[in-house]
């Protein structure tokens, strides 16, 4: 089989996994119950929960730009958040949530000329930073939470080795990002905490002032369970770490899809902003002499 082949064959397979994770989820649940969650919502609640996916994507768009700045391509703050808008647009719609990384790759390197290696490592880098603060969160909230299965004290080790781990994958794979470690940490877990603010005023939204620590804990459980490519950009996946998770920790199923679903609407609605810079590309070609990176080339301001 051909690389072409390939690729559309694991789509597919990934295609199946979702709709087939979707079916098992949605046949087990009452949707009707999940739309009365959806009609009976707080309408400013779920404005502050929006409000607070557009700063996490702000922060995530700052920490682009330092991983950017790093190989050498210099943004400047509008630029790169056009950019980045772009890109969020692209992983809504592409599979794998791995479009909007490529189009950023592309469009770097050809109006920087600074290295797809090098742009490839700064969404890499990205990446392994935000799934290492995710995991932090998690841990912190799996302690918070009601479960009376707890590993024990031991389990708190993780937090620092999951820093470890991400300080060892830098030095000997992303040597160049080691400089910028702490500072892309630190915004990585800025946005997540943005992102956990969001999620608790969903919450809100849905009336739900009980086991918030738990609903939270799933919440970014099923992010990581969504860094796993075995379904189109983690839907399916995230529902069904959900839809488990509740049945574990005895929450209420319709309301866990509910919180999956309307965060997820939510950054689908913040990312459709991206479609302007699609039809007007943030980069454009200018003749200009003073740009020491290309000659010929530089960015809208």
């Amino acid at each position: 089989m051909s690389q072409k082949g390939k690729k559309y064959f694991f789509n597919l397979l990934k295609l199946a996994f979702s709709v087939a994770a979707i079916w098992l989820v949605f046949s087990n649940i009452s949707l009707r119950e999940v739309m009365v969650v959806f009609s009976t919502a707080n309408w400013w609640y779920l404005l502050a929960g929006l409000l607070f996916v557009i700063i996490s994507s702000l922060l995530s768009a700052f920490r682009q730009n330092l991983s950017f700045r790093s190989t050498g391509a210099h943004l400047s703050p509008a630029l790169n958040l056009k950019l980045y808008w772009v890109g969020m647009f692209y992983n809504l719609f592409l599979p794998g949530g791995i479009g909007g990384d490529g189009i950023k790759v592309y469009l770097v390197h050809k109006y920087r000329k600074n290295g797809v290696k090098k742009n490839i490592g700064a969404m890499l880098v990205n990446r392994v930073a935000g799934l290492v603060a995710i995991g932090m969160i998690t841990i912190l909230l799996y302690y918070l939470s009601g479960d009376t299965f707890k590993i024990g004290w031991p389990g708190w080790f993780c937090i620092p080795l999951l820093y470890l781990f991400y300080y060892v994958v830098l030095k000997y794979f992303l040597k160049s990002f080691l400089p910028i470690h702490a500072g892309l940490f630190g915004w990585s877990m800025l946005l997540q905490l943005m992102q956990l603010v969001s999620s608790l005023f969903i919450l809100y939204a849905f009336h739900q002032f009980s086991d918030v620590t738990e609903y939270l804990f799933l919440f970014f459980f099923s992010a990581i369970a969504t860094a796993i490519p075995i379904t189109i950009g983690g839907v399916g996946a995230r529902e069904m770490v959900f839809f488990l998770g509740a049945n574990v920790l005895h929450l209420n199923k319709e309301l866990s899809i509910a919180l999956s679903v309307m965060f997820f609407l939510l950054s689908a609605l913040v990312s459709l902003a991206g479609i302007y810079w699609v039809f007007f590309p943030p980069f454009r070609k200018e003749i200009t002499t003073d740009s020491p990176l290309s000659p010929t080339v530089t960015a809208e301001p």
